[in-house]
């Protein structure tokens, strides 16, 4: 076969609108003609393109997505989530008018590993018209990195082992994790406001939507996209995380919440290797993250082992499997 029909066999490979509603359909293609018009890629353009992308996402079910990046675009997620996160982050598209940043750096500024110091400091820089350069930021970041280590020391021998030391903010997950009675957590000078639950449900009838949930007061599931904001703003600096995934990997905010950071495929989490993990790299009463959920029993491990659990999954179903192994009454919540 030439070069010229392998060439010819790429492009011809289509995404499935037949499978969307009407709406649905109008609007993706829509966005996939708009996002193909602003590939010169500057500042502005990439924002434009997180902004387009994010709307065909929120449309499409778990598959569609990547189906649809693949088919359009040839990208993986994780090429998405660089734009999405630009988008998320920087919340007008005005804010980078006229602004000299490589598109590296920019999709580093938008990380949600990137301190929020650090990334306002460049911002002002590139306003001033420096240019940023994505070689200059990772070695900014680095160094605030040292600088900040020594002050991040987990005070595990005067912390009570029933108690979560979490950070002063944000403070929504603190709020939620206060409903276990027999944890103490330590949040210092946070306001906080009574969590809204929906409805108690029996762990024998389970019927899990798209949002939060908190399993008796002490765990919180989050069944959507773990790479977005309203999943990872929330979490807290934790000891341990467990990325179990086959799919692209699109979650750096762990490299900056977790102490410890396993990352593995799916098929190797087996549960004496999960129950290791957690021992090795955690105490009791410490919180600890799965940002997916492949092994149904992760939950029910994890609260064996008198951990906190903040987990997440797209999968409803996988969600529900893992509401039910764990044995726990759980609720909807509004974060």
């Amino acid at each position: 076969m030439s070069k010229s029909d392998k060439s010819k066999q790429i492009t011809t490979s289509v995404f499935d609108y037949e499978t969307l509603t009407l709406e649905q359909r109008n609007l993706v293609m829509q966005r996939t003609g708009e996002i193909q018009e602003r590939l010169q890629r500057s500042a502005q353009d990439i924002w434009e393109i997180g902004q387009r992308i994010a709307d065909v996402r929120d449309e499409l079910k778990h598959g569609q997505f990547e189906a649809w990046l693949k088919a359009e675009f040839n990208w993986s997620r994780r090429t998405a989530y660089n734009f999405i996160n630009v988008y998320e982050t920087f919340g007008e598209r005005a804010n980078l008018a006229q602004l000299d940043i490589a598109s590296s750096a920019l999709y580093l500024l938008a990380a949600p590993s990137t301190p929020d110091e650090l990334r306002q400091e460049y911002l002002s820089k590139a306003k001033e018209g420096e240019k940023i350069t994505h070689k200059e930021l990772v070695s900014d970041i680095k160094q605030k990195k040292q600088k900040s280590s020594p002050s991040q020391v987990k005070q595990k021998d005067s912390t009570p082992s029933n108690q979560i030391k979490l950070p002063v903010a944000p403070a929504t997950i603190p709020e939620i994790m206060q409903l276990a009675s027999q944890t103490v957590i330590d949040v210092e000078s946070v306001e906080v406001k009574e969590p809204e639950i929906k409805k108690i449900y029996p762990a024998t009838d389970i019927k899990v939507e798209a949002g939060w949930y908190v399993l008796e007061g002490q765990h919180l599931i989050f069944c959507g996209d773990t790479a977005k904001p309203e999943f990872h703003s929330h979490i807290p600096d934790v000891s341990l995380a467990v990325a179990a995934t086959s799919d692209d990997w699109d979650h750096d905010w762990l490299i900056e919440k977790a102490e410890t950071l396993i990352v593995l495929e799916e098929s190797l989490l087996k549960q004496n290797k999960l129950e290791q993990l957690i021992n090795m790299f955690s105490q009791p009463g410490e919180a600890i993250v799965f940002p997916w959920l492949p092994y149904p029993e992760m939950i029910a491990i994890a609260n064996k082992f008198n951990r906190k659990v903040i987990a997440g999954d797209m999968s409803q179903e996988r969600c529900q499997q893992a509401i039910s192994a764990s044995g726990l009454d759980f609720a909807s919540v509004n974060l």
